[in-house]
């Protein structure tokens, strides 16, 4: 598979890697714990959320605190109970919606939690892949994650999980246009 391209010919196996390569530590090791967590419990906890908020918003501290703030603030059972019914559906923009109920939590935030739940089905989306994507400069909206999954199916050259796709399209997004996450 090493060096499968699409018909554009962006080489996907080539962007992922160096995403991976410019992946920060400490946020890959978020990421492979929730990973692993919520794909066995199904459901997430106040705490596996704040880790969630943390990862998302890394670099952007000042939204980064007063979202863990207003997420704090309700009941964790109620964080529980909402992630589990996200959960429970097949249907990414309800599944958004559902999320989003949670104080704290925007459509972005919402897809990192999808993703960390089944990796092999979501990606994570935020006003970079937007842009990445659709050639449009603003945040995520509920109805684009769909367009989102579409879009990177589609680029898709077969092979590769739409995780892939996405790390691969956000890594050549970054590049192009010097954007630092990290």
């Amino acid at each position: 598979m090493v060096g499968k391209s699409s018909e554009d010919g962006v080489d996907y196996q080539q962007w992922s890697e160096q995403y991976n390569a410019n992946y920060d530590p400490a946020l890959k090791e978020i990421e492979g714990t929730l990973t692993t967590a919520l794909g066995e419990q199904h459901y997430m906890t106040q705490g596996q959320l704040e880790k969630v908020i943390q990862w998302k918003l890394n670099v952007q501290r000042g939204r980064r605190d007063r979202s863990i703030e207003w997420m704090s603030d309700v009941p964790a059972a109620f964080i529980q109970r909402i992630s589990e019914a996200a959960f429970l559906v097949d249907d990414p923009k309800l599944q958004l919606n559902t999320l989003t109920s949670i104080p704290g939590i925007g459509p972005a935030t919402a897809t990192v939690v999808l993703t960390f739940h089944d990796p092999t089905t979501y990606v994570v989306g935020d006003r970079y892949m937007v842009t990445a994507l659709f050639d449009e400069d603003r945040a995520l909206c509920l109805s684009d994650y769909p367009r989102l999954f579409t879009e990177l199916r589609e680029r898709n050259p077969g092979g590769f999980d739409l995780r892939t796709i996405e790390t691969a399209s956000y890594q050549q997004y970054r590049e192009t246009y010097a954007v630092d996450r990290w």
